[in-house]
């Protein structure tokens, strides 16, 4: 026999039944079969859906809810964000002027800048859009109607 006449076949089931014997001997007990195995893929895919649905529900009510603030969200970090530029570029520097101190060496991070204008421009077009009557799916979601 040479080197290259393996049984394959044989070589990978002993494998298998290796892996299954230390799987038996680790946990106590004999795989499960694949009907049980689909059963159990089933209801996890069940339990998943059931979580989607419950998420789904969650947003539903938080949109039907009459707190307009949670609707109105995006203004909060609009104005957040006016008074923070105010605060480090206007505020401050006066405050430092007056005290006789030296003006502080703050800005506001790159993040922060690109967050903000991000934010402010959707909001703002939006708004705009919604001003001249062009409402559509997406500027409902913008506005928050």
């Amino acid at each position: 026999m040479s080197i290259f006449n393996v049984d394959v076949g044989g070589i990978l089931g002993g494998a298998g039944q290796f892996a299954k014997d230390v799987r038996t001997a680790i946990t106590g007990k004999e795989p499960i079969s694949a009907e049980k195995a689909q059963e159990l893929a089933l209801r996890a895919q069940e339990i998943e859906v059931g979580m989607s649905k419950v998420s789904q529900n969650i947003i539903v009510a938080e949109m039907q809810q009459g707190d307009r603030y949670t609707k109105r969200a995006r203004p909060t970090v609009v104005y957040s964000g006016l008074l923070f530029i105010f605060l480090v570029h206007v505020a401050f520097p006066i405050f430092a002027h007056f005290t006789g101190d030296a003006v502080p060496d703050i800005s506001l991070p790159h993040e922060f800048w690109w967050a903000w204008t991000g934010v402010v421009a959707v909001w703002m077009t939006g708004r705009s859009m919604e001003k001249y009557g062009l409402e559509n799916k997406a500027t409902k979601m913008i506005t928050g109607k």
